[in-house]
């Protein structure tokens, strides 16, 4: 995919790593490091899935700290079995 689209990154971010795994990427939540990367998103659009807590998580960061316009977030949140199990 990336060889089509030469503006394409992929960055693996995964929320803990194990020392057995010897995980060497980026760990944490992932709209962490699009801030870490991204400190200014105001000339930005933001596409994001994910669970319901995440998605609000990213939308308010993302608009309250990095001045991410409030109209250009577009989201599609989803609850997984695992939730509906917990809920």
């Amino acid at each position: 995919f990336a060889s089509t689209m030469p503006h394409f990154h992929y960055i693996p971010v995964i929320s803990e790593g194990r020392p057995e795994d010897h995980w060497t990427g980026r760990t944490g939540f992932v709209h962490r490091a699009v801030m870490e990367d991204f400190p200014d998103l105001s000339a930005f659009q933001v596409y994001a899935c994910g669970a319901p807590i995440v998605i609000a998580s990213a939308q308010t960061d993302f608009i309250k700290q990095c001045g991410l316009p409030e109209d250009e977030f577009y989201a599609d949140s989803f609850t997984s079995e695992a939730d509906l199990a917990h809920a």
